[in-house]
């Protein structure tokens, strides 16, 4: 299990690289983009769960279709098949943004269960954990949502500043080490997530302001 992880986890950042290598070229303006999009997750993704919410899903359905072709090749091979997907999770979410959350421990668990095979068949232990994952993720709803967005932005964030570096030395170095740029990710995502919490839940302890009686 632990080297499939490993595994899987390689091919994330070796998809990872590939993307920073290709923006790197797009010029300033994707970066900054990139930048602005990713501070935007980091600090106001609470607030803007549903439309968040929406893109997000949508990004995980198209993400399952991938995850499903690079496992079961000749699997999906109609081309409209990331935008169906894409559609449906992104309607989903649109109707409750619990369905995000929901969506991506589904996608994480049976990733992971793959290499968990029950009865013998892979699929059927991808099944179970997608399951697990899916209802263990939807319990945490709200702030499951908030981490996952606010990682999403730390991402884009990151990648957004070494696009604008350019040709930079250390630009170079970063974009050569994706481990480096997830860690980036992973670290300014918690804080955002718990900034955004943080601040919520003051918000909801806060006093009403008192009501002048009415004449």
């Amino acid at each position: 299990m632990v080297r499939d992880f490993h595994e899987q986890l390689g091919v994330f950042l070796a998809a990872l690289a590939r993307l920073v290598a290709r923006l790197r070229g797009a010029g300033p303006l994707w970066g900054a983009g990139l930048a602005i999009v990713g501070v935007v997750l980091l600090v106001a993704a609470d607030r803007l769960r549903r439309p968040v919410a929406v893109v997000a899903g949508a990004a995980v359905g198209a993400l399952s279709v991938a995850a499903t072709r690079a496992i079961s090749p000749g699997a999906l091979t109609w081309v409209g098949w990331p935008w169906v997907a894409a559609g449906a999770a992104g309607a989903a979410s649109a109707v409750g943004p619990s369905a995000f959350p929901a969506l991506s421990g589904a996608l994480m668990g049976a990733l992971l269960g793959l290499h968990a095979p029950v009865a013998g068949r892979p699929a059927f232990g991808a099944a179970v954990a997608g399951a697990v994952g899916a209802a263990l993720f939807a319990v945490g709803g709200r702030s499951v949502a908030a981490v996952l967005a606010s990682v999403a932005g730390g991402v884009l964030l990151g990648v957004g500043i070494v696009t604008l570096s350019g040709g930079r030395e250390l630009a170079a170095e970063v974009a050569a080490r994706p481990l480096v740029l997830l860690g980036f990710a992973v670290v300014t995502g918690i804080a955002g997530a718990a900034f955004q919490l943080s601040g919520e839940r003051a918000r909801s302890r806060a006093p009403e302001a008192p009501r002048l009686p009415r004449e």
